[in-house]
C-alpha cells in the first residue's frame, strides 16, 4: 500500500472535490460516503492482495481487479472506514460491492475502465494538495513535496520513463504516477514508500549506490529479467560534498530518450535546489523574487547571485519564453506556464548548475551564468530550441523563446530585457517561429520602436496623407504596396491582385487626395511612414 497524507488544520477536501476535476465519463459516484465521511484527507493505492491497515478519510485506488473481483478486498478495506474506494468497472458489475459498502457509510467511485491509475492518482493527489499547507510526515512542507512530484513527472515525461525520487535512506519521496508498464522493484517501492531490502542489498552489492555517492554523473543499470527488474538509469541528488538523495529511472514501454543522461543531470541539480530551499526555509514565491532582483540592475543582485551561487563578475544571458498565446483560461494559462518552467529548469540546470528559472510577469525567464561570451551562444541556442521542442512534444502545446545577448556581468542583464521583450513581441505576428534573438529580428524591433514613437508625436502629421488613409483607405494601400515594392507596378499588381492599370488609377488619385509628389524622395518617405503607421496603429487597435 502507498499513502499520500495531508494533516491540515483548515481546508478539507471533499470527494466531490475529486470526482469534479475527474470528470463524469471517468468517474462516477455509485455511493456517497456519510455525512460525517466525506473529507479526502490522503489518496491510497491499494493492490487486491495488500492486507495494510487503511485510515479514516483515505480515498483508496484498488488496483489490479474489477467489478466483482473486488470482493475479498473491499472486504478487508472496510474495517479502516476510509472515505470511498475506487474500483473500476461499470455500475451494473459494481451493483453488489454498493450493497456491501452501503451500512459502512464508506462511498463507492466506478472508474472508467479506460482510465489510466497514475491519471486518476495524478489528479486526485492535485486536489487533495492544492487545499492543504500542512506537512507531510516527516518529509517537510507541502510546497517541497509537490516540487519534488512536479521533477519527477516531468523528467519521466521528457526521458519516455517511470521516476522515483529517494531520500539518502532510500525513502521514497515523491515518484511520476505508476501505469501497467513498471516493474516489481517500482512497484513495492512506490506502495511501501521505501525500496525492498532485497533490492537495495543487491543494489549496494553492484556497486551503484558507491558510484552515485562519488560522482553526479549517471549509471546504467542492465536489466535483470530474473530478479525483476527492468533497465535503470540512476543518478546522485548532491548539494556540495553532501548526497541528497537518489532519482531512478525505469525504462517503460518504449525506449528511453536519446537525451536521457542529460535530463537526469538536469533533473538532479534542480531536485538538489529545492532540497536545499526547503531547508534553508525558502518558498515559492522568493524563486520568482530572485528572478526579479536578479534583472533589478540593483546592489541586489550580488548578494542575490551570492546566494544563488552565481559569480556576478561572469557574463550572463536572459532568454525569455512566452506561452501567452494559448487561448485557455487564467487558470489553464497558469498551469500552462507552470509546466513550462518545469521543463525549462531541468534542460537549464543540466546546462548550467547555476541557472535561474522563475515567472517575470507573463513570462518565463531564464538567467544563464557563467558563459564564454564567444562559445556560449550556439550551444544556449541549441538549449532553447530543445527547450520548446519538449515542450511542443510532451506538453502540446506551442511557446516562444527570446535569446537575448551575452552581457560581460550579470548585473548588465537589466539593460536586455526590453530587448528581449521585444524580440517576442515582434514574434507574436509570426507563430511559426519558434526561437529568436534580437540580431534575428532587429530591424523589425527598431521598425517598431520607430512607428511607436511616431505614434507618441501626433503633432508629426501631413494632413493630405492623413486625408488619404481615413477617407481612401483602398487608394492608401496601394500606394504603400507600390513604395514598398520600389515603384514596380507589375508586383504591386501582382499583390493587390488586380490589374496594373488600375494601380496606376489608384496611385494618381492617391497622389491628387494627399497632394503628394512621387518625384521627390522625401515625400516618398513621408508618406511611406506616415501610412506605415497608419497600418500599424490598426493592426494595435
Amino acid at each position: 500500500m502507498k499513502a499520500l497524507e495531508i494533516d491540515d488544520d483548515g481546508v478539507v477536501t471533499l470527494l466531490s472535490d475529486v470526482l469534479e476535476d475527474l470528470g463524469v465519463d471517468n468517474a462516477r459516484l455509485l455511493l456517497a460516503p456519510a455525512e460525517d465521511n466525506r473529507a479526502v484527507r490522503e489518496t491510497v493505492i491499494v493492490d487486491a492482495e495488500d492486507e495494510d491497515a487503511i485510515r479514516p478519510g483515505a480515498l483508496v485506488m484498488l488496483i489490479g481487479v474489477r467489478g466483482r473481483a473486488a470482493f475479498p478486498a473491499l472486504r478487508r478495506i472496510v474495517a479502516g472506514r476510509p472515505t470511498a474506494v475506487a474500483v473500476k468497472g461499470s455500475e451494473r458489475e459494481l451493483e453488489a460491492a454498493a450493497e456491501l459498502l452501503q451500512p459502512t457509510g464508506i462511498g463507492l467511485v466506478a472508474v472508467a475502465p479506460g482510465l489510466r491509475w497514475d491519471k486518476f492518482e495524478s489528479i486526485a493527489q492535485d486536489r487533495v494538495h492544492e487545499n492543504h499547507d500542512g506537512e507531510l510526515p516527516g518529509e517537510g512542507s507541502t510546497s517541497v513535496h509537490r516540487d519534488l512530484f512536479a521533477i519527477a513527472q516531468t523528467t519521466a515525461t521528457l526521458t519516455n520513463g517511470h521516476v522515483v525520487i529517494e531520500d539518502p535512506g532510500n525513502r521514497v519521496l515523491a515518484y511520476s504516477p505508476a501505469s501497467n508498464d513498471v516493474d516489481e522493484l517500482r512497484r513495492l517501492s512506490i506502495l511501501a514508500r521505501r525500496g525492498p531490502e532485497k533490492y537495495q542489498k543487491l543494489l549496494k552489492e553492484s556497486g551503484v549506490y558507491k558510484h552515485l555517492q562519488a560522482t553526479e554523473a549517471p549509471v546504467h543499470v542492465e536489466a535483470n529479467p530474473e530478479a525483476g527488474l527492468r533497465e535503470r538509469v540512476a543518478i546522485g541528488i548532491h548539494a556540495g560534498s553532501r548526497v541528497m538523495g537518489y532519482i531512478w529511472l525505469q525504462e517503460g514501454a518504449e525506449p528511453l530518450a536519446a537525451n536521457t543522461d542529460r535530463i537526469m543531470v538536469g533533473a538532479a541539480r534542480h531536485a538538489a535546489i529545492e532540497l536545499v530551499r526547503h531547508r534553508n526555509e525558502q518558498s515559492q514565491s522568493m524563486r520568482e523574487d530572485r528572478v526579479s532582483s536578479l534583472l533589478s540592475g540593483t546592489a541586489q543582485v550580488h548578494s542575490q547571485a551570492q546566494s544563488a551561487g552565481i559569480d556576478p563578475s561572469k557574463p550572463a544571458a536572459l532568454v525569455l519564453i512566452s506561452a501567452g498565446g494559448l487561448s485557455q483560461s487564467a487558470a489553464g494559462l497558469q498551469l500552462r506556464r507552470g509546466e513550462l518552467s518545469k521543463v525549462a529548469s531541468i534542460h537549464a540546470a543540466a546546462y548550467r548548475p547555476g541557472a535561474v528559472v522563475g515567472a517575470l510577469g507573463m513570462e518565463t525567464a531564464v538567467i544563464l551564468p557563467d558563459l564564454d561570451p564567444l562559445k556560449s551562444l550556439p550551444a544556449i541556442n541549441r538549449l532553447v530550441n530543445t527547450i520548446v521542442r519538449d515542450v511542443t512534444t510532451h506538453l502540446h502545446f506551442q511557446v516562444q523563446a527570446a535569446v537575448g545577448p551575452i552581457v560581460p556581468r550579470l548585473d548588465a542583464l537589466q539593460a536586455t530585457l526590453d530587448h528581449v521583450r521585444s524580440v517576442l513581441k515582434v514574434m507574436e505576428a509570426t507563430p511559426s517561429v519558434r526561437v529568436a534573438s534580437y540580431s534575428d529580428v532587429e530591424t523589425t524591433v527598431l521598425t517598431r520602436d520607430l512607428l511607436e514613437l511616431l505614434e507618441s508625436r501626433t503633432t508629426l502629421r501631413h494632413a493630405g496623407i492623413t486625408r488619404l488613409c481615413t477617407r481612401y483607405p483602398e487608394f492608401a494601400m496601394t500606394l504603400l504596396t507600390y513604395l514598398e515594392f520600389f515603384g514596380d507596378v507589375n508586383r504591386c499588381a501582382e499583390e493587390l491582385a488586380v490589374h496594373r492599370n488600375t494601380v496606376h488609377y489608384r496611385l494618381r488619385r492617391a497622389c491628387e487626395v494627399a497632394g503628394l509628389d512621387l518625384q521627390s524622395a522625401d515625400e516618398r518617405l513621408l508618406a511611406h511612414l506616415q501610412i506605415r503607421l497608419w497600418t500599424y496603429a490598426k493592426t494595435k487597435g
